[in-house]
């Protein structure tokens, strides 16, 4: 049956940033540190808005949980967005990267993968966080593009008019 749910323009940098924000109070709990720098250049598009929030939502989760499993005082997450003939979003944590099971890093975006385990070494994460990510992004003819991952975690990606 037909999707009879319709896009509609949004200005991306503005629903990231309120998405964000809707955070902050967990962020503040967690003693996260959130930077957004925006070139303040609207850019709109016709998306479904819950799938800009969940892009952004697993990432930030992503980093809440490698956080919690690290030893890591200040923690900093940087978002950097920058426009021009495409929106460009660019992640950054300073947490521990990419777990070293994945041989290749990009497995971490298919899935049901996981690198989540309980004390007794079972497997408790879902594998969906970061797949959703890459399957959401693929709605808009992007892609996840990992820049650094052994030493924290840093991706980019970018959305056409």
């Amino acid at each position: 049956r037909a999707d009879k749910r319709k896009r509609t323009k949004h200005n991306l940098p503005e629903l990231i940033t309120n998405t964000v924000n809707t955070l902050d109070p967990i962020l503040r709990r967690k003693k996260i540190v959130l930077e957004i720098h925006h070139d303040k250049i609207d850019f709109e598009r016709r998306v479904f808005p819950i799938d800009i929030e969940s892009i952004v939502y697993n990432l930030i989760i992503n980093s809440m949980e490698a956080f919690e499993s690290s030893k890591i005082v200040e923690r900093h997450i940087v978002i950097q967005l920058s426009t021009d003939d495409m929106f460009h979003f660019k992640y950054y944590d300073n947490g521990k990267g990419i777990d070293p099971i994945f041989k290749d890093p990009y497995d971490i975006f298919k899935f049901g993968t996981t690198s989540k385990v309980d004390s007794n070494g079972e497997k408790i994460g879902t594998g969906l966080g970061m797949y959703i990510v890459s399957s959401t992004l693929r709605e808009y003819n992007s892609a996840p593009k990992l820049i650094n991952w052994k030493d924290c975690f840093e991706m980019q990606f970018s959305i056409g008019g």
